[in-house]
């Protein structure tokens, strides 16, 4: 198959959709290592059974 623009455009736009999907990932998960879990439960009651 021969190479054609409309093709090298179009694989371009895939992998400039790849490369923003992977880094808005990537940040989403580097914030949730980054939550204190003090703070998440600072309020909530919780009950242990022993």
């Amino acid at each position: 198959m021969p190479d054609t623009k409309r093709g090298r455009e179009r694989k371009g736009q895939k992998k400039r959709h790849q490369r923003r999907e992977y880094e808005i990932e990537q940040a989403l998960e580097a914030r949730d290592r980054d939550l204190d879990f003090e703070e998440l439960y600072e309020e909530a009651e919780l009950e242990l059974e022993l």
